[in-house]
C-alpha cells in the first residue's frame, strides 16, 4: 500500500508541474489599437496618438513610445517618432503604426483629414 501512495504522490506532483508550466506560458501580442482611431485637424494643429497593445491572456499596455509611425503623405500630415500627428495642408493621409515584440509585428492605420 505504501508503494501505491508514493506512486500517486509522485504522479500528482508531476501533473501539478505540467499544469503549472503550461499555465505560465507567456501571453502573446494579439493586436494594437490607436486612440483616437481617426484624426481631423487644421493645418499646423497637432493630435497625440496613444497606442495600446493587447495580449492573448487579456492584458494590455501602452506602447506609444516604442511603436513606429509613417505618414502616407507628408505634404498633408506628418507624424513624430512619439506619435504626434501634425496637419500640414488640406487633404487626406493615413498614418501607419507598427509595434514589434519578439517576432510578432502588429499594425494599425489611422486616417487623417486636414481641413
Amino acid at each position: 500500500m505504501g508503494k501505491i501512495l508514493k506512486i500517486l504522490a509522485i504522479t500528482g506532483l508531476a501533473c501539478l508541474l505540467v499544469v503549472t508550466s503550461v499555465g505560465c506560458a507567456k501571453a502573446a501580442l494579439s493586436s494594437i489599437k490607436a486612440s483616437p482611431s481617426t484624426v481631423s485637424l487644421a493645418p499646423n494643429a497637432t493630435q497625440q496618438l496613444t497606442i495600446t497593445a493587447s495580449y492573448t491572456k487579456g492584458a494590455s499596455k501602452t506602447v506609444t513610445t516604442t511603436s513606429t509611425y509613417k505618414s502616407s503623405s507628408t505634404t498633408i500630415a506628418t507624424v513624430s517618432t512619439g506619435g504626434l500627428v501634425k496637419g500640414i495642408a488640406a487633404g487626406s493621409a493615413t498614418i501607419t503604426v507598427s509595434y514589434k515584440e519578439g517576432s510578432v509585428t502588429k499594425t494599425v492605420t489611422v486616417p487623417v483629414t486636414v481641413k
